[in-house]
């Protein structure tokens, strides 16, 4: 079975106006999502779209609607110019504890065939008020280069409002090494071409099994409520040492629903930013789900 655990740690570093920097323990689930049957029969203590002491759910990730994760992000890259005539995709999120999890960003590796080259990236970014953007992140570099081969960099606009300690405005830059016996991703967001934060998780592959799921339950029983925990204290932290609130701009109105932002992969970390449109989702309006998500650089930044 392809799908594991990933143990390891998130890290925050706030770079001005003041430095701020804190790092937690983390375990991210990465779910082949072809096997998520197998899952779901073989690993005790987990489910799919039931409920157990860990549960994936579908409506947890895109448009909230309870459908095959699979097909919709497939059908979403294809709607950004990424057909996969096999697709293969692969999920690194957090999972529902006891029917409860806050997940701040989700993201989905999308290769052509097993084994195939990976040709997109999304990245689920969600806040504290319930909304959600998607970075579709297209992976059109030659699959035969070195540079497709080493940790890919996007560079997108920053197009939703996530933590009251951070300018709405800027560009983030999304750095995703290889997955295999380690993993890392990273995000470095800029404020007038000045970097501001950089968030990074890093961890070591575990098999996920019974035993692996029974063990981390019963070691880390709240894992489910240290980030929304984290988001609370780091923000007193912040406030306290005081960095200026940002008020959040008015919420949009109308039935644009989920919305979704595309960017290339950049072939150097110095590439320019590339501009992003931003487009509505074919998703219907209202459909995101405002339960038990959270974004870490709320807090961290």
């Amino acid at each position: 079975m392809t799908s594991c655990l990933y143990a390891g740690y998130v890290r925050h570093r706030r770079r001005r106006p003041r430095v701020h920097a804190f790092r937690y323990r983390l375990w991210l689930y990465y779910l082949d999502l072809d096997e998520l049957p197998e899952i779901h029969r073989t690993v005790r203590l987990f489910s799919v779209n039931r409920f157990n002491a860990v549960a994936f759910h579908d409506r947890d990730h895109l448009d909230g609607r309870l459908a095959d994760t699979r097909t919709r992000v497939a059908a979403l890259v294809r709607d950004a110019g990424v057909p996969l005539a096999a697709p293969k995709i692969y999920l690194l999120t957090q999972c529902r504890i006891l029917g409860y999890v806050f997940n701040p960003i989700s993201v989905f590796y999308c290769h052509d065939g097993p084994g195939g080259p990976l040709r997109a990236i999304v990245a689920e970014v969600n806040n504290t008020f319930g909304e959600r953007h998607l970075y579709v992140l297209r992976n059109r570099l030659d699959p035969a280069s070195d540079a497709s081969r080493r940790t890919v960099r996007y560079r997108a606009r920053k197009a939703m409002y996530v933590s009251p300690f951070l300018a709405s405005e800027g560009h983030y830059d999304f750095h995703f090494a290889p997955v295999g016996p380690r993993l890392s991703v990273g995000i470095l967001q800029y404020e007038r071409g000045r970097p501001t934060l950089d968030a990074q998780f890093w961890g070591r592959r575990t098999e996920l099994t019974s035993g692996s799921v029974a063990r981390l339950l019963a070691t880390h029983p709240l894992a489910a409520v240290k980030t929304i925990a984290a988001i609370h204290g780091e923000a007193l932290r912040l406030w306290w040492k005081g960095i200026p609130v940002r008020p959040r701009p008015p919420r949009r109105t109308g039935t644009l629903g989920l919305r979704v932002s595309v960017a290339d992969a950049a072939p150097a970390p110095d590439a320019p930013v590339p501009a992003a449109p931003v487009l509505a989702a074919p998703f219907p309006a209202g459909t995101v789900p405002t339960a038990a998500i959270a974004e870490d650089e709320h807090h961290a930044s």
